[in-house]
């Protein structure tokens, strides 16, 4: 379920109007007009959620999900399920974000200047917090006390914000809840939709981006960074952890508490970092990968495989710190053999 202080959610729709919409095979007779509120992932979806199951190594969240209606194709639709109505199509993938957009289309303008000052009404400030020149604050924010939000930063609809924050200059806020004691520095982007997309018969359709961004307490992040809000779910960043500048975080990565993440680090799409791990400079990670805690990752590294719990890893392919060593090593003396 997405949350309504972001999303303007249309509908209910039936399901005879989604199958039309997106080409898929007929439901059952009979339930053409079994009205859906919502799209939800598998292990989230409840009744009335629509869902997708596009990849075989999520059968387990299949056969658990309590989802009305699952987007699926041919060959995975002989998995076993929890009872849904299956919605055959031939991309499942394309399909879902098709219904993610019948599902919240985008907001009609508001034709005409707006009058007023730039921070809503309905928006509501703690004791002692310091507003800046410039500020932008939506209707419905909440700013915890204490709090100083500097020149031109912009808070968007619903976000709330904790005690004791720093909003630096420029920063942008949106579909996000952020804990006390957080700093974000200068130019900071904090719910940017994900950069995800699937290909259809006319281009590239963007995959709709419907979570938030959940900040914890104590955490710090460094000029000019960029965090994505998740595409169904949130994208969290766990408590104490701190950010260089010129990071990247994409949607509905999970990072864990206490970790140290330095400059122009870029962390793909749904992979999760535990507690306590410490990457180098200009180090990337593959999406849907798993980092154990107390990981250490040194600078410039690709990683591309799982890391578990307290390895230490670099090179490209990333590789225990160690072998990578005596690899480099092994590769300069065989360089200067041939050379002699």
């Amino acid at each position: 379920m997405t949350d309504d202080r972001f999303y303007r959610r249309s509908g209910p729709l039936t399901l005879g109007h989604i199958a039309q919409h997106v080409g898929a095979r007929l439901p059952p007779p009979g339930s053409a007009d079994m009205l859906l509120r919502d799209v939800a992932a598998l292990d989230s979806a409840e009744a009335g959620d629509v869902s997708v199951f596009s990849d075989r190594k999520f059968a387990d969240a299949l056969a658990h999900c309590h989802a009305s209606v699952v987007i699926t194709d041919d060959k995975l639709s002989a998995c076993e399920h929890n009872g849904a109505l299956l919605l055959v199509v031939g991309d499942p993938r394309l399909a879902f974000a098709q219904v993610g957009h019948l599902f919240y289309p985008p907001a009609p303008l508001e034709s005409g200047v707006r009058n007023g000052a730039p921070i809503h009404p309905s928006a509501q400030i703690g004791p002692g917090s310091e507003i800046c020149s410039g500020v932008a604050i939506g209707p419905n924010v909440q700013i915890g006390a204490r709090c100083r939000i500097e020149a031109n930063a912009v808070i968007g609809a619903g976000v709330v914000i904790g005690d004791d924050c720093v909003i630096g200059t420029n920063t942008s806020i949106g579909y996000a809840l952020i804990g006390s004691r957080v700093v974000l520095a200068s130019n900071v982007t904090v719910g940017s939709p994900g950069f995800s997309f699937v290909p259809c018969p006319t281009g590239l359709l963007r995959v709709p981006q419907l979570g938030r961004v959940v900040i914890e307490d104590d955490v710090e992040f460094g000029a000019n960074c960029a965090i994505d809000r998740g595409a169904i779910g949130d994208t969290v960043i766990g408590r104490g952890t701190m950010f260089d500048n010129l990071v990247h975080i994409a949607h509905n990565v999970r990072i864990g508490k206490h970790c140290l993440i330095a400059g122009q680090v870029g962390i793909a799409g749904s992979s999760t970092i535990g507690d306590f791990v410490m990457m180098g400079g200009q180090v990337g990670i593959k999406d849907h990968l798993t980092i154990g805690q107390g990981v250490r990752i040194a600078a410039k590294s690709g990683v591309t495989r799982d890391v578990a719990p307290g390895e230490q890893v670099g090179g490209y392919p990333a590789r225990p710190l160690k072998l990578w060593h005596r690899q480099t090593v092994a590769l300069a003396n065989l360089a200067k053999r041939n050379r002699d």
